[in-house]
């Protein structure tokens, strides 16, 4: 009678052992972060994704036909359904190794309109290669705004009447600038982007040049000043950090051109460390 019950638990024991291995990928960490809080209306807003894998395993994180490995939901706060994606996502393959941890950027313009003010709300599900377990991050929260108007100018481009301005936002706690491209007649938006930190020590130059490229150039910081150009797409496609070479700063128009005067490329001395890593993060 021992024998058996000794076997019955042993065979219990053996069971309720099967039921507590898990896949190795259910120790997976998520986490979402945008990379900041506001954006203009137009904006590509990004955010950063943190995969942590806690196991002795790698993971492969893998598309297949139909499905990505990486499903994005959005919702606007006080609306109760998410927001359509605009075209279908897709994300590059990952590899975790065992025990380490991956961090990639997740660009949403591509895949999502966002041009709507207001609140938003975005979490992110892993979808495992068992095609059934589904990992889930945080709830990221950022905000879409058009701030400010500082500058607009009406054009016409690519068969379309164009407004054309420069907006101003808060963006932790430091003034910034943006360029905003709208279809002028039914105001919605095309593109924007982050052009400069600005202080108010100088009033911002803005022009258009022949091609009706916007060109800024504003104090960014007692030393420095930057000089940014934003094509009729909303796309940046020229931002530089300047030092006073002595004699008025302004920007001119010329024949060749739109040019700033009174200024010249920061070099940074032999040794010198950087405190900023992009053109949008000023000292």
């Amino acid at each position: 009678m021992n024998r058996i019950i000794r076997r019955t638990i042993s065979q219990l024991l053996l069971m309720l052992g099967l039921w507590c291995v898990v896949p190795a990928y259910a120790q997976l960490e998520v986490r979402l972060e945008p990379a900041r809080r506001d954006f203009v209306a137009g904006e590509n807003v990004k955010l950063v994704l943190t995969i942590i894998n806690h196991t002795d395993s790698s993971i492969a994180l893998t598309n297949t036909p139909g499905r990505c490995w990486l499903h994005v939901e959005i919702n606007r706060q006080g609306d109760n359904n998410t927001v359509a994606p605009s075209a279908v996502p897709r994300y590059p393959n990952q590899t975790i190794a065992p025990g380490s941890r991956r961090a990639c950027r997740l660009e949403l313009k591509d895949y999502f309109n966002l041009d709507r003010e207001g609140g938003y709300r975005v979490r992110v599900a892993l979808r495992m290669p068992d095609m059934q377990t589904v990992y889930s991050s945080n709830v990221a929260v950022f905000n879409i705004t058009s701030g400010g108007e500082v500058s607009s100018f009406r054009i016409q481009a690519r068969g379309q009447r164009l407004k054309v301005s420069v907006r101003n936002i808060m963006v932790n706690e430091k003034n910034m600038l943006f360029g905003q491209v709208r279809n002028a007649d039914s105001n919605k938006v095309i593109g924007a982007c982050p052009m400069a930190q600005y202080l108010s020590f100088m009033q911002p130059i803005i022009k258009l040049d022949r091609a009706q490229n916007l060109h800024l150039l504003c104090q960014s910081s007692p030393k420095y000043y930057t000089y940014a150009v934003m094509n009729t797409q909303g796309d940046r496609r020229e931002c530089k950090i300047l030092v006073p070479s002595g004699g008025p700063v302004d920007m001119v128009s010329d024949g060749g051109g739109i040019r700033c005067i009174g200024l010249v490329p920061y070099s940074k001395p032999k040794g010198e460390k950087s405190h900023y890593h992009s053109a949008t993060e000023r000292p």
